[in-house]
């Protein structure tokens, strides 16, 4: 069952896109934002991760951190990262450990293994405080986060 408000977010071990391991406990103390996307490099992917790109420094004022997961390779993360200047970890998913945890994990007719684009805000001791389900506009979407953050943290 996927985690909702007031649930204790699932626990996750992940490698960044320097190889570095990441888990969930390295967060707490702090406010996190997991956004889930499908894909480095695809339009809508692109916009959501530059604009949280661009709202990183907020996020960050406020005591939140941002990361973004999909099940991309560190490779693609790295080269996805640099590319557009990401300020942020991007955490890759490849056996959608995760994604399944959280439950953004699919299985798309067309396209195989997928991942549902929806975003996660966990409090400082893990519990999930928010979750957008369905993200319609990726590029405005982290101003509305953000703006949750500002007026319920």
């Amino acid at each position: 069952m996927p985690p909702d408000k007031g649930d204790l977010a699932p626990k996750f071990k992940l490698k960044n896109s320097f190889g570095v391991t990441k888990t969930s406990e390295d967060f707490r103390g702090r406010y996190l934002v997991i956004y889930f996307y499908p894909k480095d490099n695809t339009p809508g992917c692109t916009k959501e991760s530059c604009k949280f790109r661009d709202l990183n420094a907020e996020f960050l004022k406020m005591n939140c951190e941002v990361i973004g997961i999909s099940a991309d390779s560190q490779v693609s993360h790295k080269e996805f990262s640099a590319q557009y200047g990401l300020n942020f970890n991007l955490l890759s998913d490849p056996n959608y450990n995760a994604c399944k945890d959280f439950g953004t994990y699919f299985i798309s007719e067309k396209f195989g293994d997928s991942i549902l684009r929806q975003t996660f805000l966990i409090n400082e001791v893990g519990l999930v405080l928010n979750v957008w389900k369905e993200i319609k506009d990726p590029e405005n979407h982290p101003e509305d986060v953000l703006r949750f953050v500002q007026s319920d943290i």
